[in-house]
């Protein structure tokens, strides 16, 4: 008997970046190693994670069954590509499954009837579905009674649905793709690994759609195949990041044996550098034993989203009180660990007076890493819902998925077009779109400011002396500083700045999908798309204020602090002189640089800060450019045709990197992140 020939399809938009970039598709690899496992050599399945490598194969082997993995930035991707393959195919099984596929009929009818090349869904888990089906289609594929369990169709205008599959606490041992050997290719090619140890999340956040597929459960994979795909791909992939896909890592007490496994691979080899995490939502003493063993490798994530009690309470999450918060906060910084956090906006109830104010908490509690959202509505989360919708008075609006667009050729000459986009929150009840452009340009400020850390040591001393940063950056925003002509020409350069960010922000909207779609049907419109004109905001305007408005921005913040008449003129003058000479702008080229500051500046605290008194005597802080900085400055030179922000991403490399080497760093830590 002929194997049967069966292509699954992890397709990424691969127009502007390379291997390095991507990530090894280890979902439709649990698909195919589960399918064989089963099916043996009766099947011939074949993966592939770039559109015109997938196009050329279809086109020369023409498979008979055909499986696309389906998400939030590569759905258009798929869409264009599959009504491509049906007509070339038209009596193809094409099937689709992931975790942004909804609950709802209706919209599970939208979907179907806008993807109509597809012949059937797999929700939740697709290994055994999928296997399944392949049995079901080589028996004639005629008898829709006998379908796998969690298969979804259309029927007519009716959504059909077979018998949904139970789900247990442990997954059955499985053979590993990895090892396999059916993601080598992938390794070898120099993508980022993705591992999973366990599936699913126990919590409700409405937002979310990670634990959907689950049913809220978390699934153990098999603990030995866990390490033991962690040291096979340890000896093959040369990858400098790394990627745990676990929703909660650190929920299981064997979490802290995988990540002694990952770290041990690190220490041997010297990579991965970096190994990205989402740590366990209620954060317990394995999270910093996990932070401990992997160190410089991660940033401890911790996550809130919003601290108001009724917003919580909206989305079906629990925070962990603030005490415990603060306390994990000094556990992580007294282990040297950098923290992270994360808000969303508008979510249901939330306003700008307390979002605002969580913002200033975040400060408070040393969060290193303040990172804001604007709040994406996911096929499969609850926010999605109708229901949702109508309840919070919901207004949205679309925009671009930066980075993700290309055109690809296929066999016969054809031209394939796609681009991703988004479907987001802009108004609700508690929140207008006015509000949310004000906050664009604010957290703008914090990112620049606080997590690329281009004023952070400035910022810390304010604090000390009780100026939260966050009061420093709304008066940037609002223009509150004293009156002082020596700084009228910096304001202006600065409002002239905030004018073009908000033009910007304002410009990349769009009311309606049709509209966005239409826009970049435009032959000019997306030639401009994939030449990579629309970048993300924060980073083109973070490069822009670095070439062009460094300087300003120096003399006006420094000019905020002191007017606010909190930090003392020596304590202030110090810490500025080193802060502006630790970030440079980006067009100076730097050699060597000397500051002198007070020698006992690292002793300043916020239990000294009343009493502080900068020595008489000094010491020289010498600075220098690091291989990273220079590194960046030349891929910030010459970026054309590549997007930037990806390769900051998959490249350990972020703009942050763009700061000096201190050298006498003992003498300035306590500037920088916070020490016990």
């Amino acid at each position: 008997m002929k194997p049967t020939k069966i292509f699954l399809a992890d397709l990424a938009h691969t127009h502007s970046v390379d291997n390095s970039s991507l990530t090894i598709p280890l979902n439709i690899g649990f698909v195919k190693s589960y399918a064989v496992a089963v099916h043996s050599s009766s099947v011939n399945i074949s993966l592939f994670k770039h559109p015109e490598k997938f196009l050329c194969s279809i086109s020369d082997e023409q498979p008979e069954i055909i499986g696309f993995s389906n998400y939030g930035w590569n759905q258009n991707l798929n869409w264009t590509v599959g009504k491509y393959v049906r007509k070339l195919l038209p009596k193809a099984l094409i099937v689709a499954g992931g975790p942004n596929i909804d609950s709802d009929p209706d919209l599970r009818r939208n979907f179907l009837k806008r993807h109509d090349y597809l012949n059937f869904l797999i929700v939740d888990a697709g290994e055994e579905p999928f296997a399944e089906l392949i049995d079901w289609w080589r028996d004639g594929g005629g008898n829709y009674n006998l379908l796998p369990r969690n298969v979804v169709w259309l029927e007519g205008s009716e959504v059909k649905c077979s018998d949904e599959r139970p789900l247990k606490k442990n997954i059955d041992k499985r053979p590993s793709p990895y090892l396999e050997g059916h993601l080598d290719e992938f390794i070898d090619a120099g993508m980022v690994p993705m591992f999973e140890t366990n599936r699913g999340c126990p919590f409700l956040c409405t937002f979310c759609a990670w634990g959907a597929a689950s049913k809220n459960l978390v699934q153990r994979l098999d603990f030995d195949t866990c390490l033991a795909e962690i040291a096979y791909v340890g000896k093959r992939s040369v990858a400098q990041t790394w990627i745990v896909c676990d929703a909660n890592f650190g929920i299981l007490k064997r979490d802290v044996e995988i990540a002694k496994t990952i770290r041990q691979i690190k220490d041997e080899k010297g990579c991965p550098e970096k190994c990205h995490i989402w740590l366990a939502k209620n954060v317990t003493e394995r999270n910093l034993e996990i932070g401990s063993i992997l160190g410089d490798m991660t940033v401890p994530v911790m996550a809130i989203q919003s601290l108001d009690d009724e917003v919580l309470v909206n989305i079906k999450r629990d925070n962990i009180s603030t005490e415990t918060y603060v306390e994990y906060q000094k556990k992580f910084h007294k282990i040297g660990s950098r923290t992270y956090s994360d808000l969303i906006v508008p979510l249901p109830g939330e306003t700008l007076q307390t979002h605002i104010k969580a913002l200033s908490s975040l400060f408070g509690f040393g969060v290193d890493m303040i990172a804001n959202h604007n709040m994406r509505l996911l096929a499969g989360a609850e926010t999605n819902s109708t229901e949702t919708r109508q309840k919070f008075n919901f207004r949205t609006r679309y925009r671009l998925i930066h980075g993700d667009a290309g055109r690809y050729r296929c066999p016969d000459g054809t031209t394939l077009e796609a681009f991703e986009y988004e479907e987001s929150l802009r108004q609700t009840g508690t929140m207008s779109e006015d509000d949310l452009f004000y906050l664009r340009k604010l957290h703008f400020l914090v990112n620049f400011a606080w997590n690329m850390e281009v004023y952070k040591p400035l910022l810390k001393v304010a604090h000390l002396y009780g100026v939260n940063p966050i009061d420093v950056l709304q008066a940037i925003l609002e223009n509150r500083a004293l009156p002082d002509t020596a700084f009228a020409d910096a304001q202006k350069q600065i409002n002239d700045f905030l004018i073009r960010f908000d033009q910007m922000s304002h410009s990349e909207w769009f009311d309606s999908a049709e509209e966005i779609e239409a826009f970049f049907a435009s032959e000019r419109n997306f030639e401009r798309l994939i030449d990579h004109e629309f970048e993300k905001l924060n980073i083109s305007f973070s490069v822009i204020l670095l070439q062009n408005y460094k300087q300003a921005f120096d003399a006006v913040i420094q000019h905020i602090v002191r007017s606010l008449g909190h930090v003392p003129g020596p304590v202030l003058d110090a810490v500025a002189t080193f802060t502006f000479t630790r970030f440079p702008a980006l067009d100076i080229e730097v050699d060597q640089f000397t500051v002198s500051i007070p020698s006992n500046l690292s002793d300043l605290t916020e239990a000294t800060a009343v009493s502080f008194s900068p020595s008489p005597e000094h010491v020289i802080i010498h600075f220098s450019e690091n291989p990273k900085r220079a590194r960046l400055r030349s891929v910030l030179e010459d970026h054309q045709g590549r997007t930037l922000s990806k390769i900051l991403d998959t490249h350990d490399i972020t703009l942050s990197d763009l700061q000096l080497t201190v050298h006498e760093r003992f003498a300035v830590q306590s500037l920088i992140y916070d020490s016990e």
